[in-house]
């Protein structure tokens, strides 16, 4: 056996390369509408639960639905076929959005923080303007 007869010829090579998956695939149009439509959802929950002061019980549903849509796209994201890794950035921008939701939890189970409506808009706006960075970066090429 020759040393050169293990090797892998440059055509073979070639093909190989040319069959592996492309990571830079883009976000589809229903990709970013569902992210759009998440952070609507999100924004919108946040700020109407702490504006109509929900029983506790009520509060925690809230804030387990808002986590749940939260770590839903990075639960995809990390799925879905043919995407890049997260990135450092991205992975912080995710985790960023998920301890800032503490923010508005703390209003929506317990009551406690600002009473007024402009402090529910930014106190909501906080944790949806991580994910939104969040998402933003996911979804350049």
């Amino acid at each position: 056996m020759n040393h050169d007869e293990s090797r892998v010829s440059a055509t073979e090579q070639l093909a190989a390369v040319t069959t592996a998956p492309d990571l830079t695939r883009p976000a589809s149009v229903g990709e970013r509408a569902a992210g759009l439509v998440t952070l609507a959802v999100l924004y919108v929950g946040l700020v109407a639960s702490m504006e109509y002061d929900l029983s506790r019980l009520a509060g925690i549903c809230v804030y387990t639905v808002a986590l749940a849509l939260l770590l839903a796209w990075d639960g995809y994201h990390i799925g879905a076929a043919r995407r890049r890794p997260h990135t450092r950035v991205e992975s912080v921008a995710q985790q960023g959005a998920v301890y800032l939701l503490v923010c508005p939890g703390i209003n929506v189970i317990f009551g406690q923080g600002p009473d007024t409506l402009i402090g529910h808009l930014v106190t909501a706006a906080v944790p949806t303007a991580a994910e939104a960075v969040y998402l933003v970066l996911r979804w350049r090429r």
